[in-house]
């Protein structure tokens, strides 16, 4: 064994992890209070399956990116691979602005030899199947007890969503990635969207969702055990909290959004302090599903530009 390196990797994934928690501590300090004022206990058997669970979960999704990016591009990354890439391009999430998660997909994939707008179009295209997958999941399991007070926000989001879902007709999806590409200056896509693909990957994405907010629930659950949270519910603000969250631009990783929303559609069931115990805690859960993956993705393989190097004929060698 080579304890240089091994050293260095214990490194990289600890600076990882106190960066990662540097993102996360002003919430925690600023409101400890209200975790000392309400009597919790973490259990920490259903709170290590849950984590589990939804690292399992994202796991999951990279092959579905594995699958959008063989259908553009031809090139059918090994299944390894593409596990790297999404978790490493990941942590992009956790800068201001959401171009530096899609722009270090693309760079990742594009070093393991995918075409640079193949590799663009994949992870943009990944992104938003599966936000509006989230997004129908959410409006459909939205809490009952909530969905009087936001009926006029609940009824103006379906409206949107078809207009939304309209753009994920191949015809003009492929049309669209082909424009791009030219626009670029960049060769052609050569890759072409299928109605069926795109029916699977939102069909699996609706999949992925639904275990997301079982985990909540279970989580939610290992931190409150007497919360009065049916799994549908958790499935729905898990959803809708993950989703706006992500949308706010100035807001790395959903810092504080995401929170604030768990906050205010969690209030109803665990009430006004229990909520906010489960949303800074849920802060660190989310954290840590996202962490501890990429510790072990650099333990085993080093920083990604090690692995991306990639010679010609290597990417049919790994596939067989």
């Amino acid at each position: 064994m080579d304890y240089k390196k091994a050293a260095v990797r214990t490194g990289q994934a600890l600076l990882l992890f106190v960066i990662g928690y540097y993102l996360v501590y002003r919430n925690l300090i600023l409101n400890w209070h209200k975790l000392t004022e309400y009597q919790w206990t973490l259990r920490w058997l259903p709170f290590s399956l849950s984590l589990l669970g939804i690292s399992l979960t994202f796991a999951a999704n990279t092959q579905i990116w594995r699958m959008i990016v063989r259908s553009l591009s031809g090139v059918s990354l090994p299944p390894y691979r593409s596990v790297y890439i999404w978790f490493m391009s990941n942590l992009g999430r956790y800068l201001p602005g959401k171009v530096w998660q899609i722009a270090g997909m693309a760079m990742l994939a594009r070093g393991a030899g995918v075409p640079s707008v193949e590799a663009a179009a994949s992870s943009v295209l990944g992104i938003v199947i599966c936000m509006l997958a989230g997004a129908c999941l959410g409006l459909a399991l939205f809490p009952a007890a909530l969905a009087g007070s936001y009926a006029p926000l609940i009824s103006r989001a379906w409206l949107g969503l078809p207009v939304m879902l309209a753009f994920l007709h191949p015809a003009l999806l492929n049309r669209l990635i082909r424009r791009v590409s030219k626009w670029s200056g960049k060769p052609a896509v050569m890759g072409n969207l299928r109605l069926r693909d795109l029916l699977l990957w939102f069909t699996l994405n609706l999949l992925v969702w639904i275990v997301y907010g079982v985990c909540f629930y279970y989580f939610v659950h290992s931190v409150i055990p007497e919360a009065r949270l049916s799994p549908g519910d958790a499935v729905g603000i898990y959803a809708v909290g993950y989703i706006i969250g992500f949308l706010m631009i100035f807001a790395p990783g959903g810092l504080g959004v995401r929170e604030s929303v768990f906050i205010l559609l969690l209030s109803p069931s665990l009430g006004d302090l229990g909520a906010v115990v489960v949303a800074l805690i849920s802060r660190i859960w989310l954290t840590l599903a996202e962490l501890v993956p990429v510790a072990l993705l650099l333990w085993i393989s080093g920083l990604p530009g090690k692995l991306m190097k990639t010679v010609p004929g290597q990417l049919e060698n790994e596939n067989g």
